[in-house]
């Protein structure tokens, strides 16, 4: 089995601190992510679709954590990797390279805005608690 280092690397040339459990956790479910999706699972609130939008959002939670721009370059570049050591093993997932993307993308915004709107409720919550 091919290991991550591919990936990792990629990751930690992304960004300006080193967490290593975090570039594992990236690793890992960024390879899950694209396997999934090649299945053709999408993110949704029940059953497969719910396990790869928890995956993805671990994901994006451990990239800002490395403070790692969510840009579309990131997360081809990630595709990309996972492509690059699995195409000769499982070619659906560099078929569907676009919809991988487009869909981390599309996960990407709907995750900043939960969070923008967790970040306000705490604000609500501390101020009155002050």
């Amino acid at each position: 089995m091919p290991n991550f280092s591919t990936i990792i690397n990629m990751s930690t040339e992304l960004s300006t601190e080193f967490y290593q459990k975090k570039y594992f956790i990236i690793a890992d479910h960024i390879r899950a992510i694209c396997f999934i999706i090649g299945d053709g699972v999408l993110p949704s609130a029940k059953g497969r679709g719910y396990i790869l939008r928890r995956l993805i959002r671990r994901s994006l939670s451990a990239s800002l954590n490395l403070k790692i721009e969510l840009c579309s370059e990131y997360f081809t570049e990630l595709v990309d990797s996972v492509i690059k050591i699995y195409s000769g093993i499982y070619n659906e997932i560099g078929q569907n390279k676009e919809i991988i993307v487009k869909t981390l993308i599309e996960e990407t915004t709907k995750y900043q805005k939960a969070v923008e709107v967790g970040q306000k409720e705490w604000a609500k919550i501390l101020g009155k608690n002050v």
